[in-house]
């Protein structure tokens, strides 16, 4: 078996064990190994994608590939990890006087000030390097931390990661039932807005970005209910499909500014089908 033989194998294995997903072996080359390829020599990465396009499974994919033929170690910092605690959220929500603050997901509801301190660390070699974990179940951090002695490529992942702040005209319609009701004086859009500002000294600290671009915002809530399902080792609950469809409509207008806006500025943009296969890759 010749050397691309052998690491078409490695990641369709890799994907079939992280997915349950089984792909060809054209599919394989023309996607995944081409893009791993362009990967090898970088040592910083962004990946972004809204709620259920495989920004997570993509980074381990490219941790496991990197470790297996390169020897190296890739350190993944999901965002969602640096999420403040429900009870900072309520503080914020308090200080920027819109309850909207109290869900997490866009941008102020981070730990930014943590999240800098980490990367600056990982960059400069500083080990050991304790990483947060944030429970999304629970909805506050884990009583621990993931430890780090080394860090060869680091990977940033988040729905958010990489986007610039969003135009005023834009950012001012109501495109659901979430803006129009509870944030009618605009406080929640443009609060978030304003912090995206100071988001843009972290995502400069990246020279490399991928951005994953989903055929239509209406699957969104469909894969969000398959992933949530999968962290509470559900099949099915309706309720929590309700939930999720008010939870998503806080991630929607960056979401879909995102789709507008960063395939421009993305150094690879990778377009899903709505089986959230890659059907497209564009390098730049």
């Amino acid at each position: 078996m010749s050397d691309i033989q052998t690491k078409i194998k490695f990641i369709q294995y890799s994907l079939n064990k992280l997915t349950s997903e089984s792909i060809s072996n054209t599919e394989t080359k023309d996607t995944y190994f081409k893009l791993f390829n362009q990967l090898h020599n970088k040592k910083t990465l962004m990946i972004a994608g809204s709620q259920g396009s495989g920004k997570s499974t993509l980074s381990l994919l490219i941790k496991t590939y990197f470790k297996k033929f390169y020897k190296k170690d890739v350190v993944i910092l999901s965002i969602d990890d640096f999420y403040l605690s429900s009870h900072q959220r309520k503080q914020l929500a308090n200080k920027s006087k819109t309850n909207l603050f109290k869900t997490r997901g866009v941008p102020g509801t981070h730990n930014l000030k943590s999240l800098n301190n980490s990367i600056d660390k990982l960059k400069a070699n500083k080990f050991p390097v304790y990483l947060p974990v944030f429970d999304k179940v629970t909805d506050n951090k884990k009583n621990y931390t993931r430890k780090v002695n080394k860090a060869d490529l680091i990977i940033l992942e988040g729905w958010c990661v990489g986007t610039k702040p969003v135009e005023p005209s834009y950012l001012k319609k109501n495109i659901n039932e979430l803006e129009k009701k509870s944030d009618p004086d605009m406080i929640w859009r443009t609060s978030y807005n304003q912090a995206l500002i100071e988001y843009q000294k972290l995502f400069n600290k990246f020279n490399y970005y991928i951005f994953i671009k989903l055929p239509d915002w209406k699957y969104v809530i469909n894969w969000k209910y398959k992933q949530e399902l999968n962290l509470r080792s559900l099949r099915s609950d309706n309720h929590l499909k309700k939930k999720l469809y008010i939870f998503i409509q806080y991630y929607e207008k960056l979401s879909k500014w995102m789709s507008l806006t960063c395939p421009d500025i993305c150094n690879v943009l990778i377009t899903l089908d709505k089986n959230q296969k890659m059907s497209k890759i564009l390098y730049k």
